[in-house]
C-alpha cells in the first residue's frame, strides 16, 4: 500500500465502499488531519498490516467507529511491529464490525512488551500445542522436555532467546488475566479472557 496520506484513506475507502459508506465523514475528519501519524508515525505501519488482514474480505456489517478510534489512538506512538500486528488485527476485525472485540483487550495489549506477545502467540499456536504433546510422548525428562521445545520452537519459530524473559512474560500474561495460574514454564495454557482475545485477533 502506498506510505501516504491517500493511501491510508485508500484502506478505509475499501471498507466504505462495502458498508455504505459508513466511514466517510468519520475516516476523513480523523485520518487526513493527521498527516503526521500516517506519514512517519506508528499509524503508517498499522494501516499497511491492517490492509494486509483485509485484502478480499468481504465487509457485511458497519464497522465500530467507537473501537477503531480508540485502537487508533492507543497505537499513535506504537512503533514496535510485533505489537502494531496485533493493533491490526483488532483493526481490521473493528472495521469489519465484528461484535466479539472487547474494550477490556485493548488494555491489555497496552501492559504487554514483545516477549509476552511472542510467548502470547506460542500459546495460541496450534502447532506447539503438538510439540508439547509430542516431546511429552517421548520424554518423562523435563529438562529434556524443555530444551527440545525452547530450541525447536519457540526459539525457531518465535526467535525468543532468552529463557528468562519466558518466565516473566508468563507472570505479565498471568497477572492481566490471559493465562492461567496452571501455566508453567513453556506449557501455557489460555483462561477464557485469553480465549476470547485470541477470537478477536483471528482473520475469520
Amino acid at each position: 500500500m502506498d506510505l501516504t496520506i491517500a493511501g491510508a484513506v485508500a484502506t478505509f475507502n475499501y471498507v466504505d465502499d462495502q458498508t455504505n459508506n459508513a466511514l466517510s465523514s468519520y475516516a476523513k475528519h480523523r485520518f487526513e488531519t493527521a498527516a503526521d501519524y500516517i506519514t512517519n508515525g506508528a499509524w503508517r505501519k498499522l494501516f499497511n498490516k491492517a490492509n494486509e488482514k483485509l485484502k478480499d474480505k468481504t465487509i457485511q456489517q458497519d464497522p465500530n467507529l467507537e473501537f477503531i478510534d480508540e485502537i487508533l489512538e492507543k497505537t499513535k506512538l506504537q512503533t514496535d511491529d510485533i505489537l502494531l500486528d496485533l493493533w491490526a488485527s483488532l483493526l481490521a476485525n473493528a472495521m469489519q464490525g465484528k461484535n466479539f472485540i472487547r474494550r477490556e483487550y485493548f488494555d491489555i495489549i497496552t501492559k504487554l512488551n514483545p516477549c509476552d506477545v511472542l510467548v502470547l502467540a506460542a500459546a495460541m499456536d496450534e502447532e506447539y500445542r503438538a510439540k508439547i504433546i509430542e516431546a511429552e510422548k517421548f520424554s518423562n525428562n523435563t529438562n529434556l522436555i524443555i530444551t527440545y521445545l525452547f530450541n525447536n520452537f519457540l526459539n525457531k519459530k518465535y526467535k525468543i532467546i532468552d529463557k528468562n524473559e519466558i518466565i516473566l512474560s508468563l507472570s505479565k500474561l498471568r497477572e492481566v488475566g490471559i493465562f492461567t495460574e496452571k501455566s508453567n514454564f513453556l506449557n501455557f495454557s489460555l483462561t477464557p479472557l485469553g480465549l476470547g482475545l485470541q477470537r478477536a485477533l483471528s482473520a475469520d
